[in-house]
């Protein structure tokens, strides 16, 4: 199995749309992923982040985080982002489950 790092773009079997990996790389050595897909059309805000690559230009959905078993799929690796991007995206997506008090 081809290795994934976090920020790695794949473009995963049975989906239509390219994923973005954020998370780690311990977490990655698994086989699986948490991921946010990437779609080229979609309004920048909090939760959409803009990212762009060699192949891949859009913005990552950071609420919907799906989870791949990327041992039980194919995918290809087709570019990355850098990490300042990464922490980006992390900081949207644990921002999702932050505790506020009222």
């Amino acid at each position: 199995m081809e290795k994934v790092e976090q920020g790695s773009l794949l473009q995963v079997q049975g989906l239509q749309y390219p994923v973005v990996v954020v998370s780690n790389n311990f977490f990655n050595a698994s086989g699986k992923a948490v991921v946010c897909p990437v779609l080229k059309k979609a309004v920048e805000g909090p939760l959409h982040i803009p990212v762009k690559a060699d192949r891949v230009n859009g913005f990552a959905l950071c609420e919907q985080v799906r989870y791949l078993d990327l041992a039980q799929r194919s995918f290809s690796r087709i570019g990355a982002i850098p990490y300042f991007e990464v922490m980006n995206l992390s900081d949207a997506v644990m921002g999702i489950f932050d505790y506020q008090m009222d």
